[in-house]
């Protein structure tokens, strides 16, 4: 997980993310982070606490949800299928080969594992095949 870690990352995002909304009055922000998720900035008690400050710091109301919290990436993948996500043609790599996912990074690792997980067949192209 360390290598993925970018300190500060979502207050960045989610600062922007809210002015952004407040200019277009947007109200709700809703966000992925999965259950498991090690980092500080992707807690429950964060993103509560983001909202308020962003409602205040914005004068109008702003709520983050954060519906696939409780969701392990296999449980997503296994939603994406019943609901017809073109998994195929999502990327969550770190270093894609133009539209190709690389197979080298912790991110095509974990996609791998969760296609696996999910007992499914991972229809995702990779430059190189990830190490098992």
């Amino acid at each position: 997980d360390e290598d993925v870690y970018l300190a500060g990352r979502n207050i960045v995002l989610v600062g922007k993310a809210a002015v952004v909304c407040a200019s277009r009055g947007i109200t709700r922000l809703v966000l992925g982070p999965l259950a498991g998720n090690p980092f500080p900035d992707a807690t429950p008690e964060f993103f509560g606490t983001m909202a308020r400050a962003m409602s205040l710091g914005l004068a109008q109301p702003f709520h983050i949800d954060t519906p696939l919290a409780h969701l392990h990436k296999d449980a997503v993948v296994r939603l994406g299928l019943d609901l017809g996500v073109p998994l195929g043609l999502t990327l969550s790599c770190m270093s894609p080969v133009e539209t190709t996912h690389c197979g080298r990074c912790s991110k095509c690792r974990e996609r791998r594992d969760a296609f696996l997980d999910a007992a499914c067949d991972d229809p995702t192209r990779y430059a190189t095949p990830p190490a098992r």
